[in-house]
């Protein structure tokens, strides 16, 4: 499941790093052999002016708040851009633990990440992917109280409390040793979309 808030462009940061830090406040999603959270933030606003010459729009938050933005030169199709046209930027966070693999295949620490802008004549628009997956090794779960031990690939020695029914019931079917992989995920998206 993923939970979905709607901010205004200005607290679009905060709200990120509030979500991050919720997701594992959230019902999640529960799998075969593991447990995914997740949440999602949109922020939408409206072109109210754009000046090509020094790269400025002017946007109308949802909550009427005025806010104005320099773009980057990376961005392709500015030109393109036009009053009234609408801005979605949409940030998706989530946690999935699963059982790692039985031959110990993979590294105990991967990280990938994924980039894409709009194509030339297009409306502007990119998005950023990025996934960093930790090997622990599951050392404990008291379910009174709902912590988990477990051991990152460092050696190092955490206890964390899960706060999803689905992380409880995943962390509940797991034995002393057992292997675990932990990927969390954000992906960031901004569309500019015709008015209308």
């Amino acid at each position: 499941m993923i939970k979905k808030v709607t901010v205004d462009m200005k607290h679009l940061a905060t709200a990120a790093l509030f979500a991050l830090a919720s997701i594992l406040w959230l019902p999640g999603l529960a799998q075969a052999k593991g447990a995914a959270i997740g949440a999602q933030i949109d922020a939408k606003a409206v072109v109210e002016s754009i000046d090509q010459s020094t790269r400025t729009v002017l946007l109308r938050e949802e909550n009427g708040d005025l806010e104005t933005i320099t773009v980057s030169p990376e961005v392709r199709n500015l030109a393109q851009v036009k009053a009234g046209d609408r801005v979605l930027t949409r940030i998706r966070l989530g946690v999935v633990a699963e059982m790692a693999p039985s031959d110990g295949s993979g590294e105990p620490v991967a990280k990938t990440d994924v980039a894409g802008r709009a194509q030339p004549g297009e409306k502007p628009g990119t998005f950023v992917r990025s996934a960093v997956r930790v090997r622990v090794t599951f050392d404990s779960y008291d379910p009174k109280t709902r912590t988990v031990d477990f051991t990152l690939p460092s050696g190092d020695q955490r206890t964390t409390v899960l706060r999803t029914k689905p992380m409880q019931d995943f962390a509940a079917d797991l034995k002393n040793g057992d292997k675990v992989d932990v990927t969390f995920r954000r992906s960031v998206a901004v569309a500019v979309l015709p008015a209308g």
